[in-house]
C-alpha cells in the first residue's frame, strides 16, 4: 500500500470575517522562510467553500491590516528562529562550508 505524504499545513491563519492571511513555513537553499496567502473564503453555488485572491475596494484596507499583522507574526517568528539558533550549543551548530562536525 503506497502511502500519501501528510499535506502541509499553515503555521497560522489571521482572519477578518471571510477574509484571511495564512502564514506558511518553506524551507529553501538559505535555510528556512515564510510566505503568505491573502484570500477571501465565499460559498459557490453548490454550497462549497472556495477562496478567491480578488478583492472589492471597500476590503482593501481589511486586507491590508490582515498584511500588517501578518508582517508582525513573520518577523517575530523570525526573531524566535534567530534566538533559537543562537542557543544551540557551538559544536551542534554546522560549520561555515556546511559540514557538522
Amino acid at each position: 500500500m503506497e502511502r500519501t505524504p501528510a499535506p502541509i499545513q499553515p503555521i497560522e491563519t489571521l482572519r477578518d470575517g471571510r477574509l484571511k492571511a495564512t502564514i506558511w513555513e518553506n524551507s529553501g537553499q538559505s535555510g528556512l522562510y515564510h510566505s503568505v496567502t491573502l484570500a477571501k473564503t465565499f460559498e459557490d453555488r453548490d454550497g462549497k467553500l472556495q477562496d478567491s485572491n480578488s478583492f472589492t475596494g471597500a476590503e482593501l484596507l481589511r486586507v491590508a491590516e490582515l498584511a500588517r499583522e501578518a508582517h508582525s507574526y513573520v518577523r517575530e517568528a523570525r526573531r524566535d528562529m534567530a534566538a533559537e539558533q543562537q542557543q544551540e550549543p557551538a559544536n551542534k551548530r554546522p560549520r561555515p562550508n556546511g559540514r557538522g562536525r
